[in-house]
């Protein structure tokens, strides 16, 4: 699985009426940093005072600066079959869902957000801004509210989650695509292949071995039945199981 951590600058906090002035976007692959992508952009209006203040972007940084519509394809390629990752993701997602939307593309993925992850992962600071926690755990920001200065240290973040502690990544992604009750050994691709037919089935445990045997009208509504509750008997299957296999009838 890739994983795409993206950050924008923008002239507003609307996305139907601020527009994008720069992005960049750092293609991970589960291990390292595999590729990037960065762009300052033509937000074909003005640029606040108060965001060149923050940001040191202004009109005549911009000037000769692509329109979003010109790299939209561009972005798109880079962007799409990956899970899309940001700090406070809906802010970016949201601002290039619309972006691409006006330029003719629909854009749905997958997305995870490293403020929630690293609540998650790593538990016990007073705030998760990506300044202060990039400070805390000694991640350097080398253009604080650029975006690839941003979107390198959200990477480094990100990559640092997904090496201590990868069950919050892989646990997250189910729960936002409504898979929470799969044990940790069953891919959604597993579960899927599970048949919606009548006949036995049998779980099985790291070393093959059948833990144990069932019967469903059902098998795959079955299947979730057994972890949508949460008793001792259930957890302990839930942690056991590795594989599935059936037989219909």
């Amino acid at each position: 699985m890739n994983y795409v951590i993206v950050d924008i600058e923008t002239t507003g906090g609307n996305p139907s009426q601020g527009g994008i002035t720069e992005i960049a976007a750092i293609l991970h692959d589960g291990d390292r940093v595999v590729d990037r992508f960065h762009s300052l952009i033509d937000p074909e209006r003005m640029v606040p005072s108060f965001i060149t203040g923050l940001t040191g972007i202004d009109h005549d940084m911009l000037e000769g600066a692509p329109t979003f519509s010109e790299i939209a394809d561009e972005l798109y390629d880079f962007l799409k079959g990956n899970v899309f990752v940001a700090h406070n993701v809906n802010f970016d997602y949201s601002f290039i869902r619309e972006a691409l939307k006006f330029s003719g593309i629909e854009y749905n993925a997958p997305k995870l957000c490293t403020v929630r992850l690293s609540r998650k992962a790593i538990p016990g600071f007073g705030s998760y801004s990506l300044g202060r926690i990039c400070g805390h755990l000694s991640i350097s920001i080398k253009e604080r509210h650029r975006a690839m200065g941003d979107a390198d240290a959200t990477a480094e973040l990100f990559d640092l989650i997904m090496k201590r502690s990868p069950d919050v990544i892989y646990q997250t992604l189910k729960k936002s695509n409504g898979e929470s009750f799969l044990p940790p050994h069953i891919s959604r691709e597993r579960f899927l292949e599970i048949p919606e037919s009548t006949g036995i089935y049998y779980f099985h445990d790291k070393n093959g071995q059948v833990i144990y045997v069932g019967k469903a009208n059902d098998i795959r509504s079955r299947f979730k039945g057994h972890f949508s509750s949460s008793s001792k008997d259930k957890m302990q299957l839930y942690n056991e199981i590795h594989d599935i296999s059936w037989e219909l009838t």
